[in-house]
């Protein structure tokens, strides 16, 4: 049986902004004093938050987001079951469908059966790929945020960007298809073995082991996404 979410209370809005002023500070090493002019108030009023005496205002905590980032508010937000997400509010510096596959390569590498803990995925391994889990939950708050609203709704630079990465097909000058080829290993095609490969290596060894650049193994693993999840299902099933 679930539990039910406790309704949001003074007490527990207190405990959870106490939270967000002492992680701010522990993660930015700053004082009451320097922390109270980052947020443009006074050092009695972050001393109060800290010791659950007060509230702070809406303004104030808008402030702690817009100066630390999207999530520092998540303890807070919390209380009603949610988290923050980034606005697409500049043009993305990323490749989504790249940065999904290439977290999901490392999902479906942990869970392995040749992997240390075999099928569980511990703690310890998102841990070693929380930078890869990040860049895929950037990459889909950016699609969803552009299909929410709508592109037209979107800034100029991000429908720019959406366009060039998804609307138009890219076009690589035919001296950049000749330089790809003239590496080894680099085809369009991955490798024999390589599928077996990208289940127990890392996206940098595996340029490694077959001589070519990073961006050639993620086409390799864009090709091969379908049957390394299928590969893994079919483990899963055998007894």
């Amino acid at each position: 049986m679930s539990r039910q979410r406790q309704l949001p209370s003074t007490r527990s809005y207190r405990a959870a902004v106490k939270a967000i002023v002492a992680a701010v500070q522990r993660r930015h090493d700053l004082n009451d004093v320097e922390l109270a002019d980052r947020l443009g108030c006074s050092a009695s009023t972050v001393r109060n938050a800290k010791r659950e005496h007060a509230n702070l205002d809406a303004v104030t905590l808008a402030s702690m987001e817009h100066r630390f980032g999207p999530g520092t508010l998540d303890p807070f937000l919390a209380l009603g079951g949610s988290r923050a997400a980034p606005l697409t509010d500049t043009l993305p510096e990323i490749d989504p469908v790249l940065d999904i596959v290439g977290a999901l390569h490392r999902l479906i590498a942990a869970q392995h059966s040749s992997s240390e803990h075999g099928y569980l995925i511990t703690s310890q391994e998102l841990l070693a790929i929380l930078h890869e889990l990040r860049d895929a939950r950037i990459a889909f708050d950016t699609l969803i945020a552009l299909a929410e609203p709508g592109l037209a709704a979107a800034p100029s630079a991000t429908q720019k960007w959406f366009r060039d990465t998804f609307a138009t097909p890219h076009e690589v000058d035919a001296s950049d298809h000749q330089t790809a080829r003239m590496q080894p290993g680099a085809t369009d095609a991955p490798p024999t073995g390589f599928e077996g490969d990208a289940l127990e290596l890392t996206i940098e060894q595996l340029a490694d082991r077959y001589g070519v650049s990073l961006e050639q193994v993620e086409l390799w693993i864009r090709a091969t996404d379908e049957e390394l999840a299928s590969g893994l299902a079919r483990n899963k099933r055998t007894p």
